[in-house]
């Protein structure tokens, strides 16, 4: 993670992968499709995710499911693809389910206020050989008349002492990885001013600081996600923007389908008495809560990950239904929204 909160994949497997494999491009067409999307030849590259529970698809639109529609929308040169929905309805779980299934590499960075140009893009910085002395006078230079400190080392003749440092949007599109930019709408100017060139039809990535223009990787791909504009911090994409992409809308799985996600990923077993019934009653409350949430009776949202922790909590901690769900869910829950989450759990029937 830097500084200003960014976060990928990339970042968070670095330890266990040599740096060279993360400048490896994705592989080719291996002939395959899923769901008209290219499945490609490389299934070892190691920014392909490997989720760790099988994906609970959804119908979103005229018998259409999303993992369906956000793969046609993937398969699609034209646009990028714009996920939208509340924080935990499974944004990123879809998104890695798709890139496992077709062995693209995915890379994912947390937009936020902080978020900047240089993080996305790259910039110059010293190479190991450089001078302090010329460094320190080239960094004075760049900040006195603002300007980038590439272009501040060539007005001192110091150019070789500093190099270019590639950021993750550069690297995706240089080598064919889907870049996911998480919470679109969170991020400021300087982070969406790349992006507006890049998601053109036939778009491209100008890079400011080396004066290049990149054309992607053949199989690039870029992915937004975005939570409803109420979300603090965040603020609507302008139109012209938001029409270069293919928007698809997630909620929340039903209350059957949300038992079937916490039997694949808690102790939690079907047939078992005492389980069915916590998952029973647990979905209940976790869709009761939803409800409040949309009426704006609560201000908290009610996330599939609280879930399945009370899940795990009840199955792998051995604690009571009751507990388990108010050690998550007033942990979680507004200062203002506590007594009445408390109630809604004490008032379950979980026994």
């Amino acid at each position: 993670m830097t500084d200003s909160g960014t976060t990928s994949v990339a970042d968070e497997r670095a330890g266990d992968i040599a740096v060279a494999d993360l400048r490896r491009p994705a592989g080719g067409h291996s002939g395959e499709t899923f769901h008209e999307l290219s499945v490609l030849d490389d299934p070892d590259h190691p920014l392909v995710p490997d989720p760790d529970h099988a994906y609970i698809e959804r119908e979103v639109r005229n018998g259409w499911t999303d993992v369906e529609l956000a793969a046609r929308f993937l398969a699609d040169e034209d646009y990028a693809l714009l996920l939208t929905g509340e924080t935990g309805v499974g944004k990123d779980r879809l998104l890695a389910h798709l890139s496992a299934r077709t062995n693209r590499p995915l890379v994912r960075v947390n937009f936020g206020s902080g978020t900047t140009y240089a993080d996305l893009v790259g910039e110059f910085a010293p190479n190991s050989g450089a001078d302090e002395d010329r460094i320190a006078r080239v960094r004075r230079l760049a900040d006195e008349h603002d300007i980038g400190l590439g272009e501040a080392a060539e007005l001192v003749g110091a150019e070789h002492a500093f190099e270019f440092t590639p950021g993750i949007l550069y690297r995706a599109v240089e080598q064919g990885w889907t870049f996911v930019a998480d919470e679109l709408n969170a991020a400021g100017p300087a982070a969406t001013m790349p992006l507006h060139g890049l998601t053109e039809r036939n778009g491209q990535l100008a890079v400011t600081s080396t004066s290049e223009v990149l054309q992607p990787h053949p199989e690039f791909r870029f992915v937004a996600t975005m939570n409803p504009p109420r979300y603090a911090g965040t603020s609507p994409l302008n139109d012209a923007f938001r029409s270069r992409f293919w928007e698809l809308e997630l909620d929340y799985l039903s209350p059957t389908a949300e038992r079937r996600l916490l039997y694949e990923t808690t102790a939690l077993q079907r047939g078992v008495e005492h389980d069915e019934r916590v998952a029973e009653r647990l979905t209940e409350l976790a869709a009761s809560l939803r409800a409040s949430y949309r009426d704006r009776d609560l201000a908290t949202p009610t996330s599939h990950r609280t879930v399945i922790k009370i899940g795990r909590l009840v199955s792998e901690f051995d604690m009571a239904p009751i507990a388990a769900a108010k050690q998550v869910f007033e942990a979680r829950a507004t200062a203002e929204d506590r007594n009445a989450v408390s109630k809604a759990i004490e008032s379950t029937r979980w026994e």
